[in-house]
């Protein structure tokens, strides 16, 4: 996170979705159990001394602003992910999840964000899970 929100602060938001993927390529996809943040930098074209970040305890009250704020709009008996967004009816709202068990094809993953905006359109919405049935899979649609 270290990392990354020093990307952030250089870069803006705009690469974070390509590290993110990059990172979960060679965690989830090649199962690399640790890679230096200077090898996912290197993936997605990025300065390399953003990795000195990583030891860099500086950028832990960002990290902690971040997840207060999603915690401030999710609540605080919630796990991660996080997200926070402005629903159809223009209202801040956070959620937990959605946490799903394998990568969707577009079609599908569309389908439920527009579900998810719907629903959190809704004040009342609380809460809707269900039990896990299926391991976690990281390949993506097709294969």
């Amino acid at each position: 996170l270290r990392v990354i929100e020093s990307v952030r602060a250089a870069e803006g938001d705009e690469p974070i979705g390509r590290l993110y993927e990059a990172m979960g390529v060679q965690m989830h996809h090649e199962g690399a159990r640790f890679v230096p943040a200077a090898k996912f930098l290197a993936d997605v074209g990025l300065d390399l001394s953003h990795a000195d970040a990583f030891d860099d305890p500086a950028w832990d009250p960002v990290i902690r602003a971040s997840m207060d704020e999603g915690l401030g709009l999710a609540g605080d008996n919630v796990g991660t992910p996080l997200l926070g967004f402005d629903s159809d009816t223009g209202q801040r709202v956070g959620w937990f999840g959605p946490v799903i068990s394998r990568r969707l094809p577009l079609h599908d993953a569309l389908k439920l964000w527009d579900g998810l905006m719907t629903m959190a359109g809704i004040d009342a919405m609380w809460e809707l899970k269900r039990t896990r049935n299926e391991a976690p899979t990281f390949a993506l649609p097709g294969e």
